[in-house]
């Protein structure tokens, strides 16, 4: 991965996206490898969706119903949170969540974020680039391993949390922040966010001369502009 670039890949950041792309592939505890493929390639299809377009110029994407262009075997449900959540993140619902939940249990969609946001992350380091897009792996047909231990707890959020931890770093972040409490109730779809997500954001041991609150004030700064809805 990124061998055909001209621009200098930390090696680390290197080592992160090639294992996260190979996890993907990979069964998980909730969506077989297939599942998971499929997952990665209707989020790449939502990009060129009809539907998904027009929902994005609607005053509410709520006002449209129809099909997604959808290239899996996914059902529909599943097809369009997957497409929801890539092309139109910052209106995504609590009403949206309620119905998939109706069908999958929480875990499930929580795996697929997971996957979803990797992928988003990689595939979107490859096209700044100049690269085409890496091919998924070919996918594990093992079935799910099904539900994971998690310590989490009720925090008023959509979801059951992982756990609070009230210590902080040594920039002052919280140790254990919301967003990674998030996904709590499936640790392995921590491990491959994260494993994606820290090799871009961490500030551990890197020399700074900004306060943890003007790192938090750029961030959010940044994130208004991204329309990042967390």
């Amino acid at each position: 991965m990124y061998e055909t670039t001209q621009y200098p890949i930390r090696p680390a950041l290197k080592q992160a996206h090639e294992s996260v792309w190979q996890r993907i592939a990979e069964t998980g505890s909730f969506w077989s490898g297939e599942d998971r493929v499929a997952i990665v390639n209707e989020a790449r299809a939502s990009l060129s969706c009809s539907l998904c377009q027009n929902r994005k110029n609607a005053l509410s994407p709520n006002a449209l119903s129809g099909s997604h262009d959808s290239v899996s075997h996914l059902p529909p449900i599943v097809v369009d949170l997957i497409h929801r959540l890539r092309t139109d993140p910052g209106r995504f619902t609590k009403t949206v969540f309620e119905q998939f939940c109706e069908r999958y249990p929480s875990q499930e969609y929580v795996e697929i974020i997971s996957v979803v946001a990797s992928s988003v992350i990689i595939d979107t380091m490859h096209s700044c680039l100049g690269l085409d897009l890496p091919d998924v792996g070919r996918p594990d047909t093992r079935a799910p391993t099904g539900s994971e231990p998690a310590l989490v707890e009720e925090g008023g959020a959509w979801l059951p949390l992982g756990q609070r931890d009230q210590r902080r770093s040594d920039l002052g972040f919280r140790r254990v922040p919301n967003i990674l409490r998030a996904m709590g109730s499936v640790p392995s779809a921590v491990s491959l966010f994260f494993t994606c997500f820290r090799s871009h954001y961490s500030m551990m041991g890197v020399p700074l001369d900004l306060h943890a609150s003007q790192c938090e004030f750029i961030a959010a700064r940044v994130s208004a502009l991204n329309e990042c809805f967390y």
